[in-house]
């Protein structure tokens, strides 16, 4: 009851670095910046740095009108010109999304997670749902068969903890958390 048999071996939790893994990662695989993303797809604030979720981005305007949303800047400024890639890792932020993450990774074996995850940010009310987070897949062109097969034979749940394990690790306590070249910025903060 006291958390004596529980407790997480602060030392080992502490020394998982930043790495990307086999984590999705959108842009130049060389580029000299790396940003890393902490994020989940039920998390409407991880939605708005995406560019997704015109509610909470009208919130964050109303605060801060020169706010915008990170995401889309950054792809446009910085990805696209070969400056910076962005790994994505997952961290329960909202605690819904787990459905919408395992069926993102098993499409970047098809190459198609980018085009899932603003599809699946834009329908965060069904992320939990992993017949939906299919439907949604299908509607990409996604080879159902070779998802299914991905999705039984893959263990995306090892993934997705890994990840926790090294959000945690580096501080992450709510999402979206971002690095840029190791320097954390907590939010969806404006571009």
């Amino acid at each position: 009851g006291f958390g004596l048999f529980n407790k997480d071996p602060v030392d080992v939790i502490s020394s998982i670095p930043l790495s990307i893994g086999s984590s999705p990662v959108l842009g130049n695989e060389n580029a000299p910046i790396t940003i890393y993303e902490f994020s989940d797809f039920s998390c409407p604030y991880c939605a708005a740095a995406s560019g997704k979720n015109p509610e909470i981005i009208t919130s964050l305007k109303s605060k801060n009108p020169s706010w915008e949303a990170p995401i889309p800047a950054i792809i446009e400024e910085y990805v696209n010109s070969g400056e910076v890639k962005i790994v994505f890792k997952y961290a329960s932020g909202h605690g819904t999304g787990k459905a919408a993450h395992i069926v993102a990774l098993a499409l970047n074996e098809q190459g198609l997670f980018w085009k899932f995850h603003d599809l699946a940010f834009q329908n965060q009310e069904d992320t939990g749902d992993l017949a939906k987070m299919k439907s949604l897949a299908e509607q990409l062109g996604a080879n159902m068969e070779r998802l299914e097969d991905d999705i039984k034979n893959n263990n995306y749940e090892t993934q997705l903890s890994l990840d926790e394990k090294m959000a945690k690790a580096n501080g992450v306590t709510g999402t979206p958390t971002f690095f840029i070249n190791n320097k954390k910025i907590e939010g969806a903060a404006s571009f």
